[in-house]
């Protein structure tokens, strides 16, 4: 009987300790920090800084800059002045990748597209949390020539949430795809089109 209740107690300090290791281990995979790069010796591009200097060629020049807006299928368009030219392109601005303490959650790769002959520098992160989730710089076959930028992003609020997908196409247009879910599972599509120098018409 003495044999028995030894056998018990040993187990059940068997039970307890892998508990405890289950345990600890619950807590340090919920704790564990996002994965991040050293990009010190990466130049990621300059988005912000490419963006902000087609925005002030936009404000020097005497464009005639009109929006398409396009809310659950119904379009609109109409002529915008520059300060709201500024504020719907501001949000290209921000967040910028280069910036020190998000720098390190984007990882770079690089690949070619031979369909469309163009070449992609894609900027992503593993970071759920950031707002920014991927950046695409879409060159030229030279390598050189930009041709598009593209940005995907998340966006939590108290009671709703969007996804951005945001295309610039140099020295002509920028376009915002904006879907939010609302708390009733009702989801709102709105696109906006902000064209200041339409070249293929």
């Amino acid at each position: 009987m003495l044999c028995y209740f030894c056998k018990m107690k040993t187990f059940s300090a068997f039970v307890f300790f892998v508990l405890s290791l289950f345990l600890c281990s619950c807590k340090s995979n919920s704790s564990k920090k996002p994965e991040t790069q050293n990009n010190d010796s990466i130049n990621f591009f300059q988005v912000n800084q490419f963006i902000q200097s087609e925005i002030n060629e936009v404000n020097h020049t005497p464009y005639y800059i009109y929006k398409i807006e396009i809310i659950d299928g119904k379009q609109d368009s109409s002529a915008i002045s520059n300060v709201e030219f500024n504020q719907l392109s501001s949000t290209f601005l921000a967040p910028d990748i280069n910036e020190k303490k998000l720098k390190p959650y984007y990882k770079e790769s690089t690949f070619e597209d031979e369909s469309t002959k163009s070449f992609t520098i894609k900027y992503s992160t593993l970071n759920k949390e950031l707002e920014l989730q991927s950046v695409d710089i879409i060159l030229g076959e030279d390598a050189k020539t930009l041709k598009r930028i593209l940005a995907r992003k998340f966006i939590n609020y108290n009671d709703s949430s969007a996804i951005e997908q945001l295309s610039w196409k140099p020295g002509e247009r920028f376009m915002i795809n904006r879907s939010v879910q609302l708390p009733d599972n009702k989801e709102i599509q709105r696109q906006i089109i902000v064209v200041w120098n339409e070249k293929n018409k």
